[in-house]
Parts: C-alpha cells; structure tokens; sequence
C-alpha cells in the first residue's frame, strides 16, 4: 500500500559549522562506541504559527538548550538519536552548539514525516549512509488510510571498514485522545509497520547489528512496544536494554501535569549486536538539571567493538 509520503526517505545533510571557534574535541576511545538516544522536547527555535498568526508553541528556551548541550557534552556521544527536532535549520543550530562546546558531531541526517513540527534526526561522528524505503508505508484504521505521522529512521554508520552499526529511530503517536481514533491502537499499528521493517532487514541478513531507538509513548509491556521484540530466539529478535540510573530507577519521562514518572524511551538491539553491549557503561544518566533539559531522560548505550582486521 502506497499512502502519502515515503515515510523511510530521509536526507543527509552535513551543515555549516557555527561562526563561533569550536572547542578541542576530546578522542573517542577506539575500543568503544558511544550511542545517546534523547527526546529533546520540541527543539524548534521559530515554532509554526496557527491561522491567526500565533505562534503554536513557545520556542526551546535557552535555558533548556543549555542544559541539553552540557548534558550531551559531558556524555561526549559518537552518535546521537534525537527526538522531537525541528526543521534542519534547527538540527544545524545543534549540532553547531555541541561544536563549539568540544563535541564534534558532524554527520547528520533529518527525516522528513507527516508531523511538521517534530523530527527525528541523528548526528554522528562517523560517516553515515542513508537507506531509503523503496516504497511508503502506511495502515488502515477506523476504516481510512492512515501513516506513520513522524517516519523512521533508517542509516548505516560507517563506525570503522568492517563494522556498520544499522540505525533505526522512531517516535510513536502520543498519548492524547483524539476523536478520530483509538490513539493506543494507533501505535500499534506503527509498531507492526516497523516491525515488518525490522524483519525485512534481519532477514535478509542476520549478521547486522542493528539498533533501534525512541520515543514509543508506551510501556515495556504494551502491545506497541512488546511487539516490536518479536519472538524469542528467532533470528529476528530484538532485545530490550534494561538501563537504570545511579539509583536503580528505570523511567524515562516525567509528566508534568500529572506528576507521574513512566518509562516510554527504549533502546533494543539485534542478536549480533547483543553481545557487544557494554553493561555495566549503558546507564541513564541522572543529572541534576534533566528537568531544564526536556521531559524525558537521556540513554546512553556503550557498544565494545571487536578486534579489527583490517591493518
């Protein structure tokens, strides 16, 4: 089924470098790979404006930009999955901030999606490769075609000549209630069309390491997340990284108006991936000003790469 826009086709972009002299950026280990996944909260520096003119949301503080980059810098990612940014100009505005705070990222990709305002997006130290989707995809539900309203996304990073680290991110309908539909069984349609995609990917071959990241909007145990693991011991399986913080809590959001903490943010890795998995160097980062930052919490995943081949 073709429905309106390829929600898989994403561009790669590396953009300008801020004005400003960027900060020596210390080396990454060569042993290890440093993944951040984050939903950043409407980063989006000019907010689209409603039909009176009105700006439809406020614009990312400073204040909270600022806790984000000192938060990134001091995990000092090699690839960061993003959540909730807004247009290039934005995802640029970023990436030239980490820059000259020390954290050279300068890699990047932007997906385009139904959501306008909202985004996902990945910077990298490593170069990346685009996969592009060869057709859009889309579902049926209260009798009428709908689509992934923020698309996945979909790289290869170039980690080192022999070892590639496939990239998946997502972003799942929010929990607001609509009137159109069920807003819950609108996300698990979305996890069965990224499952799917999953699948493709494993089955065609199941040496990739492959990572998935985002912002699912529901439990560990609900049918949009579970179903994504798909069935143990296949070679298609998923594995869900159990990170906790300092403290031993595991939840990744905070909603404010109801005071209630939940984890809805996820990392899950392949079967060849699994093993590479750092535990005890995969955490959520308790910070003191996360609250400044966004909404939710940051994942740190820590991959071992192993011995290289090559000269």
């Amino acid at each position: 089924m073709i429905l309106g826009r390829a929600l898989l086709a994403a561009t790669v972009a590396v953009f300008l470098p801020a004005t400003l002299p960027a900060a020596p950026h210390a080396a990454a280990s060569p042993g290890n790979v440093v993944f951040m996944s984050w939903n950043v909260r409407n980063y989006i520096l000019q907010p689209a404006r409603d039909a009176n003119g009105r700006p439809e949301a406020p614009p990312k503080a400073e204040e909270s930009i600022a806790a984000l980059v000192v938060t990134m810098t001091k995990t000092s990612p090699d690839i960061l999955g993003l959540c909730e940014i807004g247009t290039r100009r934005d995802l640029a505005d970023l990436q030239g901030r980490l820059k000259n705070a020390g954290l050279d990222l300068p890699h990047s990709l932007w997906v385009d999606g139904g959501d306008q305002s909202r985004h996902l997006a990945l910077l990298s130290r490593y170069p990346l490769e685009s996969v592009k989707s060869a057709e859009a995809h889309g579902f049926v539900l209260g009798g009428l075609p709908r689509e992934v309203r923020r698309g996945f996304l979909d790289c290869v990073v170039k980690v080192r000549p022999g070892f590639d680290l496939r990239v998946l991110g997502a972003h799942f309908k929010s929990r607001r209630v609509v009137p159109e539909f069920d807003q819950a069984e609108f996300r698990r349609q979305e996890s069965l069309v990224l499952r799917r995609h999953m699948e493709s990917i494993l089955q065609a071959d199941p040496s990739t390491r492959l990572l998935l990241f985002g912002d699912f909007n529901d439990t560990k145990n609900s049918p949009a997340v579970s179903g994504l693991l798909g069935r143990p011991g296949a070679a298609s399986a998923m594995s869900l990284l159990p990170l906790t913080d300092s403290l031993g809590d595991s939840w990744t959001y905070r909603w404010e108006e109801s005071d209630e903490y939940s984890r809805v943010d996820f990392v899950m890795v392949s079967t060849k991936l699994r093993p590479l998995v750092d535990r005890r160097r995969s955490r959520l980062p308790r910070t003191p000003n996360w609250h400044k930052a966004s909404d939710h919490r940051p994942l740190v995943v820590t991959l071992k790469l192993p011995p290289s081949s090559t000269p």
